[in-house]
């Protein structure tokens, strides 16, 4: 399968900086995967996003070193803080989230069911009519990924996409997830949260001080798990279950 985006010793240093941000990366993302990158506070999660989706250094300035190639014809960012990325013109969530394909010139019923798209698989379409300044930060990180998804991106990249979340709200949006990566949206997610990462993620990618330190399939690179602490606990052999579910299904064998 073509990679929609491909980085091959890829080093990334921010204007001013006195060391590189990334160093030596070496990634593929394809159309319907899910990747997970996770790290430390300054591992270089939330820069590896921006320099996959071409926003660094074309947006953030700095220096890019190596091999990017990014086929997509269409990348989106949603950051961990929803409410800044609102267009502050709209005042319905409908438009809000058609305010992309609009700005595009694309013809109205294009537009609408681009909208409706997206809402319906973030499961939003009940807040159509709603102020999005009176949505709750949940549903508003939601209608955020909806407005990008509208886009129609190959690839999406989430920031963190639940730091501002309450666990119910952060597992709704991690649910969606899979269906959109099946639809063909190539999702590239940076997050601390170890134990929704697992239950959604196709790959994983550790990160730290800007370089790739573990990749491969969830259970081996996100082991840090309360559950996977648990089987650990329990004797069970690595590579150690990272959610319940892949628990139970290694209790049952």
């Amino acid at each position: 399968m073509t990679a929609l985006v491909a980085l091959e010793g890829v080093t990334f240093t921010y204007p001013g900086a006195d060391r590189p941000a990334l160093a030596d990366v070496s990634l593929e993302l394809a159309s319907g995967d899910l990747l997970v990158v996770t790290g430390e506070t300054g591992a270089g999660a939330s820069t590896l996003l921006l320099v996959a989706t071409g926003f660094a250094p074309r947006v953030v300035g700095g220096t890019l070193t190596g091999m990017r190639r990014i086929a997509a014809r269409r990348c989106g960012v949603v950051f961990a803080r929803p409410w800044t990325q609102l267009t502050g013109l709209c005042a319905t969530v409908r438009d809000e989230i058609a305010f992309g394909p609009a700005s595009q010139g694309l013809p109205r019923e294009t537009i609408r069911a681009a909208a409706g798209r997206a809402m319906e698989g973030l499961r939003i379409a009940h807040l159509a009519d709603r102020e999005p300044a009176r949505l709750s930060g949940g549903e508003l990180q939601r209608v955020v990924v909806a407005a990008a998804l509208a886009m129609e991106p190959e690839v999406l990249a989430l920031d963190d996409p639940a730091a501002e979340l309450d666990p119910e709200a952060a597992d709704a949006l991690y649910d969606v997830l899979p269906a959109v990566a099946a639809a063909g949206t190539a999702i590239l997610v940076a997050t601390p949260d170890l134990e929704r990462a697992a239950r959604v993620a196709r790959r994983a990618v550790a990160l730290a001080a800007g370089r790739i330190v573990a990749r491969g399939a969830p259970a081996e690179v996100l082991g840090g798990t309360a559950v996977a602490d648990i089987a650990r606990a329990a004797g069970c052999p690595p590579p150690f279950p990272v959610d319940v579910p892949a628990l139970l299904r290694r209790v049952r064998r």
